[in-house]
C-alpha cells in the first residue's frame, strides 16, 4: 500500500516527513481502518483511534512481537498492582456484583497505557493528542508521557515543584526517567506474574553507586548500618508530598443533591517506617513511607449510583476488608540530594521522633495494617 497523497493544508496535524517513514508508507487505513472515501463521516466508520491498544499490542505486534509478547502482561498495560489492591480491600464482596468494574473502566483504567500512548500520542489520561505530529518516537519525551501519569508526585518532586528540593540527578545531570527505568523494564514486568509494583525488579542506587554499599564504602555513615537495613532515601531524600485523605468523590446520600467532596490540604512530610513487604527489589528493613489517597468511605458513592442505575443498591460496606492493607506504604521519593537535614550527623536522625512513623501518627479511622508499618521504637540519641 502506497502512502496517501495528502495536500499540505490537509495533513490534519500529521508531519509531511512522517509519510516518508516506514510507518507512514503503510497508509492511514492500514492501522486506523475506516473507509477511503471523501465524505468525512463515512470515512470514519470503523475508525480505530488507538490501533496499538487491543491485546497490549494491536497492530504493532505484527512487526514488534518480541516487545508486545511481554508488554501485554506488563503493569503499564494491565495495572495489576492497583487491581490487586481493589480486589483485596473489597473482599468478601463479589466484584462483579458491584460498580467497581465500571468505575475501573471509566476512571482507574485511564492510567493504563498502550504502545501508541507513549510512542505516538499523549497517554489516554492526559487527553493531549499527538506528541509530535504522528512521528514515532523511540524514546518518548518524559514531560509528555511519563509525567502525564506520574506527575502528581514523582515528576513534581524530581523537578523540585513539590517539597523542599529537586532531585540531584535532574538538577545537576538532567537525567531523564529512562536513564534509570529502561525500556526492557517498562515493557516486561519481572518477576513474571507479580501483582504489586514494589515487588518488581527495579533499578537500585547501588547499580550506579557500588562504593556506597554498606560495609564497602569510603563514607563512614554508610557503614554504620547493616546491608539492607535502611533504604538509601532514608538518608538522602527530603520532605515529600502526601495525599492526606482521598481523591475527589461524590456524595449522593441526600436525594436530589450531589455534593463534591474534595481532599483535604496536601501533607508535606518525611516519615521512616517499617517495610512489611520485603522483596528482592525492595529488601530494606526500613523505608520512607507515603500516605496514599484512600479513606474507608472513598467509594461509598458507588452504592448509590448502583441503586440509580440498577434499582438495587450495592454492598453496604464496599470496602469490607479495609484493615487488610496499610495507607502508609513504602515510598521512593524522587528528590535525592547528597546532603540532607537528617544526614548531617547521627543525631540529626536518631532520637528525632518527628522523622519516624509511630503509633501516634495513626488516626483511629486508619486501617489497622498501618500499625504494622509504624516503628516500634525510635532509635535513641548516640553519645558523640
Amino acid at each position: 500500500m502506497t502512502a496517501p497523497q495528502v495536500r499540505g493544508r490537509d495533513t490534519f496535524g500529521v508531519a509531511k516527513d512522517f509519510l516518508e517513514t516506514q510507518h507512514g508508507e503503510l497508509g492511514c487505513r492500514y492501522c486506523h481502518k475506516g473507509k477511503n472515501v471523501d465524505d468525512e463521516d463515512e470515512a470514519h466508520v470503523g475508525l480505530v483511534k488507538d490501533p496499538s491498544e487491543e491485546g497490549g499490542g494491536g497492530v504493532c505486534k505484527e512487526c514488534h512481537e518480541e516487545i508486545t509478547s511481554t508488554f501485554k502482561d506488563s503493569m503499564h498495560y494491565t495495572l495489576n498492582g492497583i487491581m490487586d489492591i481493589v480486589l483485596t480491600i473489597s473482599k468478601p464482596n463479589k466484584i462483579e456484583d458491584t460498580l467497581l468494574p465500571a468505575a475501573w473502566k471509566l476512571d482507574c483504567n485511564e492510567c493504563h497505557t498502550s504502545c501508541g500512548s507513549c510512542h505516538v500520542a499523549w497517554p489516554h489520561v492526559a487527553k493531549g493528542g499527538l506528541i509530535d505530529r504522528h512521528r514515532f518516537l523511540k524514546k518518548p519525551p518524559m514531560e509528555k508521557t511519563c509525567y502525564a501519569c506520574h506527575g502528581s508526585r514523582y515528576a513534581g518532586e524530581y523537578m523540585g515543584l513539590l517539597g523542599e528540593t529537586a532531585d540531584v540527578h535532574y538538577e545537576k545531570l538532567q537525567m531523564e526517567c529512562y536513564d534509570c527505568h529502561k525500556g526492557e523494564q517498562l515493557h516486561n514486568t519481572q518477576p513474571k506474574g507479580v501483582k504489586r509494583h514494589y515487588a518488581t525488579t527495579t533499578p537500585r542506587c547501588e547499580d550506579c553507586h557500588p562504593d556506597a554499599k554498606p560495609g564497602n564504602s569510603r563514607v563512614a555513615m554508610h557503614n554504620a548500618h547493616e546491608e539492607n537495613e535502611l533504604a538509601c532515601t532514608v538518608c538522602h531524600s527530603n520532605t515529600y508530598f502526601n495525599c492526606q485523605n482521598c481523591h475527589v468523590s461524590l456524595d449522593v446520600k441526600e436525594k436530589g443533591k450531589i455534593k463534591v467532596i474534595f481532599p483535604s490540604d496536601p501533607l508535606y512530610t518525611f516519615k521512616i517506617g517499617r517495610n512489611i513487604d520485603i522483596q528482592p527489589g525492595n529488601p530494606y528493613k526500613y523505608n520512607l513511607v507515603r500516605h496514599t489517597p484512600m479513606l474507608k468511605n472513598s467509594l461509598a458513592s458507588l452504592r448509590y449510583f448502583q441503586f440509580t442505575i440498577t434499582g438495587k443498591p450495592g454492598p453496604e460496606d464496599l470496602i469490607a476488608n479495609w484493615d487488610a492493607l496499610p495507607t502508609w506504604n513504602s515510598a521512593n521519593p524522587h528528590n535525592v540530594q547528597k546532603r540532607t537535614p537528617q544526614n548531617r550527623s547521627c543525631n540529626s536522625c536518631h532520637g528525632v521522633k518527628e522523622l519516624f512513623l509511630t503509633k501516634d501518627d495513626i488516626k483511629p479511622e486508619d486501617p489497622k495494617a498501618n500499625y504494622k508499618v509504624a516503628v516500634d521504637k525510635v532509635p535513641p540519641k548516640i553519645e558523640e
